[in-house]
C-alpha cells in the first residue's frame, strides 16, 4: 500500500512555500522524485551520495544506465519502483511510490 509523504511544499522556482506567513505542508511524492531526478551527488551535503543526476546523461547514449540510476536511488529513498520510461521527446516517466 502507498504511503503519503508530507514534507514542506516548493514553489516552481524550487523556493519554499509560504502561505501567510507559514510554510505549506503537502503531498511531496513527486517534488522528492524530481529532486532525486535533476540533482546531482554531493548537491546534499548532508547525503553526498544520493541523487541521480540526470542532466549527466544527455550526451550520453547510456539512457540504461540512467534508468538504473533512477532506479536506484528512489528505491534507496523508499519507493517501490513500479516502471520508469524514457519518452520519445525526452521526458521522463516514472510510477513509484512509497512503501
Amino acid at each position: 500500500m502507498a504511503r503519503e509523504m508530507k514534507d514542506i511544499s516548493l514553489d516552481e522556482g524550487d523556493d519554499i512555500l509560504i502561505d501567510s506567513g507559514d510554510l505549506v505542508i503537502a503531498e511531496s511524492t513527486a517534488t522528492h522524485q524530481r529532486q532525486l531526478l535533476l540533482n546531482n551527488k554531493g548537491d546534499f551535503k548532508e547525503n553526498p551520495t544520493i541523487c541521480a543526476g540526470v542532466f549527466n546523461y544527455l550526451n550520453d547514449e547510456n539512457f540504461e544506465g540512467m534508468i538504473r540510476a533512477i532506479n536506484v536511488e528512489f528505491c534507496r529513498d523508499g519507493m517501490i519502483v513500479s516502471d520508469i520510461k524514457l519518452n520519445k521527446d525526452g521526458s521522463i516517466e516514472t510510477n513509484a511510490v512509497y512503501q
